[in-house]
């Protein structure tokens, strides 16, 4: 077992964001570089040391005093039979760990973030996890928590975040446009409405909305949310009672943000801010409303200057009227996983058990001045931490917690295991929201739909996507 001499950074609790897919997990394959992965290393890790057996976990993370870190510190303080080491890499995390499957040098438990699981389990390099999920300890879960990285009816890792969208608004701009801060939009027509009066009475000072064009992940916050919400499609424009891409449903959201584009209800500049731009912007009163994840009410409170004083809030995201609101969409691409060449799997899942009820507990207890919302799948654990005061008195919390019970996954997403020939939905939505009255913009997401739905039928051929994966018995967005 390899122990890196190096350990890179990354931001705490909020950020573990999804760095793309890991291709080729295949035992085969091999690299000149593999040895060079983690410079200095030592063999080490599933030996017993004295009566302790050692255990490495890798994880995503940039600081060396990381949630998971932390979490796991407070697991070996907890006993005195195993012992666990967390190795931290940032943005190389998924080539690092390529590296290391490639070359069998393997970490006893890992973060699943950047990688295709999917590939890696058919490769035999990750362990089920099976044998351990009893039905007792499975009901503690949301039903989807064991659906995710299922494979061939087998469960290769637990995630350990919920991730999902909410509104979030500045009550300040609220009041100065003359709107009753404690009443956000119920419908995408009536967000318009406000965010018009916003940009109004900002005079140029501040805007109603902001959309960050430049971040490819904006059209997974801001139109597959409202999609999936509607009942129109699932993720990136796959419409699953169909089994086929259709982003030509998607089109009224285009259009809806095209207007506000035209309008100059955006933010001036769209087209070249991101999303951590936005958030800054946000912050510093420049703009009113904007979609982002539940777990910037972390970022906001505890690591974004100006977050705590600025006055904010959340709510549901909109659709339009009219429209029936289907399930939530539960976004679960983070888990732990065990590698298959672990010597003490039994171990590695007790610290996995302990890891996943106190993954947002332990940096509350390292650090008592911060205090953290719950976003664990253990609903039990969440009304623990959630319903305590000093929780509940966070900005943010009143939109995170409603609407909890109606959140879902999709057990497979399509578009994540495309070989695309042709423009993917992140090249060509932003043209068609900022130039899509000097385009045709059914035949732009036509064309969208055929080079996906190419990519899909070569998908299925070669066994990558099932069927069963891309048009599920009695799939219903409203019940799922």
């Amino acid at each position: 077992m390899r122990k890196g001499a190096k350990h890179l950074c990354m931001a705490g609790l909020g950020v573990m964001l999804a760095a793309g897919m890991l291709a080729g997990c295949s035992e085969n394959e091999k690299t000149e570089t593999a040895g060079s992965a983690a410079e200095g290393s030592t063999e080490q890790g599933q030996q017993s040391s004295g009566d302790k057996i050692e255990l490495t976990v890798w994880v995503r993370a940039s600081s060396k005093e990381n949630s998971q870190k932390v979490t796991f510190d407070e697991f070996n303080e907890s006993q005195d039979m195993i012992h666990v080491n967390v190795e931290s890499y940032a943005e190389t995390y998924p080539e690092v760990l390529k590296l290391a499957f490639n070359s069998g040098d393997t970490p006893d438990i890992f973060s699943t973030v950047g990688i295709d699981l999917k590939s890696c389990a058919e490769a035999g390099l990750v362990s089920p996890l099976d044998p351990f999920l009893t039905d007792e300890y499975k009901s503690q879960f949301m039903s989807s928590a064991f659906s995710v990285f299922n494979y061939d009816d087998q469960v290769y890792a637990i995630p350990d975040m919920t991730r999902y969208i909410r509104l979030f608004y500045n009550k300040d701009l609220f009041r100065q446009a003359g709107l009753n801060p404690e009443t956000p939009p119920s419908s995408l027509e009536e967000m318009y409405d406000m965010a018009k009066k916003i940009t109004e009475a900002g005079n140029g000072e501040f805007y109603g909305f902001g959309l960050p064009i430049k971040s490819s992940s904006t059209w997974e916050r801001y139109v597959d949310d409202i999609s999936v919400l509607s009942g129109l499609t699932g993720p990136c424009g796959f419409d699953y009672t169909t089994g086929k891409f259709d982003f030509a449903k998607e089109k009224p959201i285009i259009e809806y943000f095209g207007k506000m584009y035209k309008d100059g209800v955006l933010m001036p500049g769209s087209e070249s801010i991101d999303i951590e731009m936005l958030r800054a912007n946000f912050v510093a009163g420049k703009v009113g409303m904007y979609f982002d994840g539940n777990w910037m009410i972390n970022g906001y409170n505890n690591e974004i200057e100006g977050g705590k004083d600025a006055d904010w809030e959340t709510a549901l995201v909109p659709i339009f009227e009219g429209q029936k609101r289907a399930k939530d969409y539960l976004m679960l691409d983070s888990g732990i996983a065990i590698s298959e060449k672990c010597q003490n799997k039994e171990a590695a899942f007790e610290a996995i058990q302990f890891y996943l009820h106190n993954y947002y507990t332990a940096p509350a207890k390292r650090n008592p001045d911060v205090v953290l919302p719950s976003c664990s799948l253990i609903p039990a654990d969440n009304e623990a931490v959630n319903s305590q005061p000093q929780v509940q008195a966070l900005k943010g919390m009143k939109g995170i917690m409603e609407g909890e019970d109606q959140l879902s996954a999709f057990p497979v997403i399509p578009s994540t295991l495309l070989t695309l020939e042709g423009d993917d939905r992140n090249s060509v939505y932003p043209l068609l929201v900022i130039q899509g009255d000097s385009m045709d913009i059914d035949a732009e997401m036509q064309k969208l739909s055929d080079t996906y739905n190419a990519a899909l039928e070569k998908a299925v051929s070669q066994g990558t996507l099932k069927e069963s994966d891309i048009k599920p018995d009695g799939f219903d967005y409203y019940t799922r």
